[in-house]
């Protein structure tokens, strides 16, 4: 798979016959063949993972696992406790944050979203709750990961990623070692992944390895989008200032004069220039790239064949920077670009499949509402709380730097130094949430 030739598809009407060809034309065989390579679990549980891949004789270990995460990360109630979870977290850290202090903007957003992510997936008994330094291990793992793909002496040509991966698998084979189904505070997503390995026998180890893989789909592209985001809004004052107006008009009401309760389910529907201002960060900072295997010859659109064996490429980057698709504009940062009257103009069709930050058709993201509302609510959470400036005293948007194969939204190649303040005429005022 690794070796053969590569088909590069960039046309939206092309893209979206490869999602239909789903069956032909499937994701499922890179978990077979890389998922080893990064995780480190044994054979036996590689033979687990390969059996049945693409459910062609009923649920497989694979299919077994994605349907259980779709299902818990659905809209509904197994998703708003989560990001109810996620926001108590989020806010407990805030409260006790320094004001006016220089920070590495990035570095903090890492440490922040890491743990209240992981708190929020996996319950108070996570590793992360348990030894904060599991952050800085994870991002050692990430960085390493292209060098792990290549499997060539991992301990020797990837020391740290290599340390990283042993140590975090360690850690949570620990942790399934004590999961006792049904007296646990971990999500529905993680509950469904924990049936999923004892239904296949999954030994406790290879459960720990396996969910070091599923931390990059947690933690590897959120973290940078977030970064991202705040960045835009904070150093565009216009903008900050009208997201700020929105929250407060739609999902924001105010007990006292010192007292606002933020309502967190209605800013996901209201809230839309916030909405269309995180679309719009993804459009241009997701930057990696889609792929399908071919499994067996397929006629693309009644136009090209592509034979069995080979690979499918389909990179973001390309497809979100077309000026035929976007517009003369599509080189700045416009973060209304996907407000529902622009949407409404000619080629909307085609933009929508030409976004493909969360990928499309049957491999679509299952976590993809998860991340969105993590995201928002953070964002929305600080810019009504806290105002921030660069230490520098200019605003500056830095360059992505790629690190991971995994990754579509890459780290910025240097961090920002920030100072966070009490919002200038609402350092009195105390905020909470609600799920409403």
């Amino acid at each position: 798979m690794l070796n053969g030739k590569v088909y590069v598809v960039t046309s939206p009407d092309l893209i979206a016959a490869v999602n239909r060809n789903s069956k032909a034309l499937a994701f499922n065989p890179f978990i077979a063949q890389l998922g080893k390579r990064i995780t480190g679990h044994d054979e036996a549980t590689s033979q687990i993972v390969q059996h049945n891949l693409n459910g062609e004789h009923g649920p497989g270990y694979v299919t077994e696992v994605h349907d259980g995460i779709v299902a818990a990360l659905i809209p509904g109630t197994n998703l708003e406790n989560m990001t109810e979870q996620y926001m108590r977290e989020v806010i407990a850290r805030l409260d006790v944050l320094e004001m006016n202090e220089d920070i590495m903007l990035f570095a903090w957003t890492r440490n922040l979203v890491t743990l209240c992510s992981t708190r929020a997936i996996y319950g108070p008994e996570n590793p992360f709750s348990k030894n904060p330094k599991f952050s800085d291990l994870f991002w050692d793992f990430d960085r390493d990961l292209n060098l792990l793909i290549a499997n060539i002496l991992p301990s020797i040509i990837a020391p740290r990623g290599n340390r990283a991966r042993s140590e975090l698998g360690i850690a949570f084979q620990q942790y399934f070692e004590h999961y006792i189904p049904g007296q646990t505070e971990s999500s529905a997503m993680i509950q469904a992944r924990q049936s999923a390995n004892t239904n296949h026998g999954l030994s406790s180890w290879n459960q720990g390895r396996l969910e070091v893989g599923t931390l990059l789909g947690i933690l590897a592209n959120t973290i940078p989008s977030v970064f991202y985001l705040l960045v835009h809004i904070y150093s565009d004052q216009a903008l900050l200032r009208d997201i700020r107006n929105e929250l407060e008009v739609t999902c924001v009401s105010t007990v006292s004069p010192v007292k606002r309760t933020l309502h967190i389910m209605t800013m996901r529907e209201k809230c839309l220039l916030l909405h269309s201002t995180f679309q719009e960060l993804l459009r241009v900072h997701a930057l990696g790239a889609g792929a399908r295997f071919v499994r067996e010859d397929t006629m693309l659109d009644d136009q090209y064949l592509l034979k069995k064996g080979m690979v499918i490429q389909m990179p973001m980057a390309v497809m979100h920077s077309d000026p035929i698709i976007w517009g003369p504009d599509v080189d700045s940062f416009q973060p209304r670009r996907f407000l529902k009257h622009s949407e409404a103009s000619q080629g909307s069709k085609q933009k929508a499949t030409a976004y493909r930050p969360f990928g499309g058709g049957a491999s679509m993201c299952p976590g993809r509402h998860f991340v969105t509302l993590e995201a928002l609510v953070l964002t929305a959470y600080m810019v009504l709380r806290l105002d921030m400036s660069p230490s520098s005293g200019q605003w500056s948007i830095p360059a992505q730097k790629q690190e991971s194969l995994a990754t579509n939204v890459f780290p910025p190649e240097k961090d920002v130094v920030v100072r966070l303040s009490k919002r200038k005429g609402f350092e009195k005022v105390s905020w909470a949430f609600d799920m409403q």
